[in-house]
């Protein structure tokens, strides 16, 4: 049995539908196929709520997320088509309720905002489902909340509850496979035990295939996307960048985690917890073997794997006194960034600062908070943009010797400055900003120490 994932551009034309029709019906195993929204709504629903809106607006915005559903069923026909189109119109009539109630009581709640969002996989899964049935196969739309797809009550970014999930999900999903049927479930959220829809973060319907595939003993999880792996390097930066064939667990999830926009960080623990190797496949050539990410130490023999980055980052610089010696000073900046829900990517600290490194998008967020504790947290602060934080990966860099020399060598040779170094949390990373503008040359120089040009590789064979 395996779990198979496809996201939101997989889902949101024609062809892309045909093509995962395809794919689905060549799998003779049993799965639980697990939908993103269709490519650009969660964005629109998003977009649509978060300012007030008039009556016409609703219906203009209904209409038109309607008609693209129904659009994407034109090619299923009889029952199918049928039942589809009312499953659509019912959807759409529950959203329309949500989104008049949030226009009379101007009030958009955590709560409010996640249920609103969880209509694009709602509104995915009955399409695709409706599909498979016309191609022959006995597929049923299920909504994760349903299943009893139980998190914790963190609205945004709700972590799964795995042995609730799996007493809950398992029993049912097995039921349906064992009469033939393949579940075609909503990814990105779930629900409280008190019964509140929660979301899992963007891009998170990866982390709910890893949950299901926890609760149903899958293998493996296969996430589809319009690439076929994770890479040795940007493509857009770095010409002679290459498909990796094997990540560990832990290498995967620092590459996800540090801007390899191939798979859900968080996908990797409920996967790692049960050994469920992750596959990811290119819907668009999949004859290809993609990136497989699983147990061992999958080393080469320089060591690394592959350079990420997060190309716009700010560096926030809290002064104080004598800050070192003042406990718990740099939990009191954490903390207060959090309750703005500033998400915090790097963090050193000095006996006068503490320095973090956040989003770009979030400086006003970031500014807002610390200005509450400047005073009593702190004595002054600082906000620089401008910045890129660059991710070196491998299995064995935190116990190889002279790799974080060669790394630092080859971006000094190209004339760029590093600003803040973080070293040791992750036995497979290394993390470090430069100037943004440097980016480019940087990836560039990394890439080129340790996995020399294109034509050097192939003399090597």
């Amino acid at each position: 049995m395996k779990v198979m994932k496809f996201g939101g551009t997989c889902l949101g034309t024609e062809d892309a539908l045909d093509r995962v029709s395809g794919v689905v019906r060549s799998e003779k195993d049993r799965k639980v196929v697990v939908v993103s929204a269709a490519s650009g709504v969660t964005n629109a629903l998003k977009d649509f709520v978060s300012k007030p809106r008039q009556e016409r607006e609703i219906d203009d915005f209904l209409l038109a997320l309607r008609m693209r559903h129904v659009d994407t069923v034109s090619k299923v026909e009889g029952e199918a088509r049928k039942d589809a189109l009312n499953m659509i119109e019912a959807k759409v009539t529950k959203l329309e309720r949500l989104l008049y109630g949030v226009t009379y009581t101007e009030e958009l709640t955590p709560r409010t905002k996640d249920l609103v969002l969880s209509f694009g996989e709602r509104l995915s899964a009955i399409v695709l489902a409706s599909r498979l049935s016309n191609d022959g196969v006995d597929a049923v739309p299920m909504e994760t909340d349903a299943l009893g797809f139980i998190t914790d009550d963190q609205h945004g970014n709700a972590v799964a509850l795995l042995d609730q999930c799996e007493r809950n999900m398992g029993p049912t999903l097995e039921t349906a496979l064992d009469k033939g049927i393949v579940p075609v479930v909503t990814g990105f959220f779930g629900i409280t035990p008190e019964g509140h829809v929660t979301t899992v973060g963007r891009s998170g319907t990866d982390y709910t295939a890893a949950v299901i595939a926890y609760s149903v003993n899958a293998k493996p999880i296969e996430i589809w996307k319009e690439v076929d792996g994770f890479m040795s390097a940007d493509p857009k930066l770095v010409k002679d960048a290459f498909m990796i064939d094997r990540l560990s667990y832990e290498e995967a999830a620092e590459l996800a985690y540090f801007g390899a926009q191939v798979l859900h960080a968080r996908a990797v623990q409920p996967a790692r917890q049960k050994g469920i190797e992750i596959v990811i496949k290119n819907l668009y050539n999949p004859e290809s073997p993609g990136t497989v990410i699983g147990n061992g130490r999958m080393t080469r023999k320089d060591v690394i794997k592959s350079v990420s980055y997060v190309p716009k980052v700010a560096t926030l610089k809290v002064y104080d006194t004598g800050a070192g010696y003042r406990s718990g000073f740099l939990a009191d900046i954490t903390s207060c960034l959090s309750q703005e829900d500033v998400n915090i990517f790097s963090a050193t600290t000095s006996q006068t600062c503490v320095a973090v490194l956040i989003d770009e998008q979030q400086i006003p967020q970031a500014k807002r908070a610390i200005k509450k504790v400047i005073g009593g947290v702190g004595e002054s602060f600082e906000i620089t943009p401008g910045a890129a934080l660059v991710c070196t990966v491998g299995e064995g860099l935190g116990y190889t010797e002279g790799v974080a020399a060669r790394v630092f060598k080859a971006v000094a040779a190209g004339k760029v400055n590093v600003e803040l170094i973080s070293a040791g949390a992750s036995t497979v990373a290394y993390h470090f900003s430069v100037n943004h503008k440097d980016l480019k040359k940087t990836i560039t120089a990394i890439h080129d120490e340790f996995f020399g040009s294109l034509g050097d590789r192939k003399d090597a064979e």
